[in-house]
């Protein structure tokens, strides 16, 4: 099976993928800081699905810059 890379994307398509969680990333982290323990779980499992996120993208479709 062959997976494109990300260069080879439509730009339209790189837009609609990175750009809402790019937008998650900067509420998360400008935003949504948290305030106490529940917050801080929530706030640490969006985290960890924008971290895994983006290392797929970079490792599965070699995603190398914005």
């Amino acid at each position: 099976m062959h997976i494109p890379q990300f260069d080879q994307w439509p730009i339209w398509l790189r837009d609609v993928v990175l750009w809402p969680h790019l937008l998650g990333l900067s509420i998360l982290t400008w935003l949504w800081w948290p305030k106490n323990d529940k917050g801080w779980n929530r706030f640490l499992m969006v985290f960890a699905y924008l971290i895994i996120f983006f290392l797929v993208m970079r490792f599965v479709f070699g995603m190398k810059k914005w």
